[in-house]
């Protein structure tokens, strides 16, 4: 297999590279290249948008959250612009554009360093042990130059970014829990309102984190607060973003405990509902022997007239006159 140039090859200038990081260098000529073909124009600049896999098949040698770290890196310079045109709200591929003035600033800013570090590097030749000391400036000019640049933004570990308190250069999988909650409360809020504006899921997702690291919320009590909040009338208009569910989770658990509990007591207070019981009336011994017609009384040997005894009752009781006897 030939590996010396059989493809077309990925170009980088060292310039920009010893500015910006070889990464971001890579990545940045490779939007640049594809901003000189596209026919995409949106608000007076050229845009190209792709996905993050068709990205990575660009880059294969990176694996994904890499080449998402270092796009995230040129966005957080400001080099690297993002958009989203897309026609449909669910369409989360980002579109993107250089912002060339700050590159030049960038430039600028180095070119400048650079020169000052020259001028020291001069300076300290002079000194005792000069062999050593121009080998060592030799080593400080290389990295000094880059430590303005791209001491928070070359790509780093997930420990290296914690160690720095840097957590908003964190790139969020959207497998990861933080930011299937973080898409969960976006989903919630484009029910209520359709034309709201699709947020950084990477900053939202890291609040999620905060709160599950730094608060100890669970994540079913994150995402029963998310439901609770955009079902509440007055919560649904206030938690619009991650970040201010995280700043009132304390007052929403003591309202949704406080509501809880008022539930309870007007369901133990509740009256329990009786049914009347209607008058009993002990059903008499002849009534169960009715059908008897050829039975007798015990005394007198003769037929009981039930219809008579009947009336009888009624006339008792009021529910019909009795009759005069024949």
């Amino acid at each position: 297999m030939n590996l010396l140039i059989n493809e077309p090859p990925l170009q980088v200038l060292p310039t920009l590279a010893s500015e910006i990081g070889l990464n971001n260098a890579i990545v940045l000529q490779q939007v640049h290249y594809w901003l000189r073909v596209s026919t995409n124009e949106r608000d007076g600049h050229k845009w190209v948008y792709k996905t993050i896999d068709e990205w990575h098949g660009e880059f294969p040698f990176w694996s994904k959250r890499t080449l998402e770290r270092v796009i995230q890196s040129l966005e957080d310079l400001e080099i690297l612009v993002a958009g989203n045109y897309n026609k449909l709200k669910m369409d989360r591929t980002k579109w993107y554009r250089i912002k060339y003035e700050t590159l030049y600033k960038l430039h600028e800013q180095a070119n400048r360093q650079n020169d000052g570090m020259q001028t020291d590097k001069m300076t300290d030749s002079k000194t005792p042990n000069c062999q050593e000391g121009n080998r060592q400036n030799d080593v400080n000019v290389s990295d000094k130059m880059a430590v303005p640049i791209t001491r928070e933004y070359t790509e780093t570990t997930t420990e290296n970014t914690q160690r720095k308190g840097n957590s908003r250069k964190r790139v969020y999988d959207e497998s990861s829990v933080h930011y299937q909650l973080a898409y969960r409360l976006y989903q919630k809020i484009l029910m209520d309102d359709p034309s709201f504006k699709q947020p950084n899921m990477n900053t939202w997702a890291d609040s999620i984190r905060l709160m599950m690291e730094q608060d100890d919320r669970t994540f079913k009590q994150i995402e029963y607060l998310i439901d609770w909040s955009q079902d509440n009338s007055f919560w649904k208009s206030n938690i619009l973003s991650t970040k201010k569910l995280r700043e009132k989770a304390t007052t929403l658990i003591r309202q949704i405990k406080a509501e809880n509990e008022k539930a309870k007591e007007t369901k133990a207070k509740a009256p329990t509902s009786h049914y009347r019981k209607g008058r009993e009336e002990r059903v008499p011994d002849w009534f169960e022997k009715r059908h008897e017609n050829d039975a007798e009384s015990d005394t007198g040997g003769q037929v009981t007239d039930f219809e008579a005894k009947r009336r009888e009752i009624l006339a008792m009781l009021g529910k019909e006159p009795m009759e005069d006897a024949k």
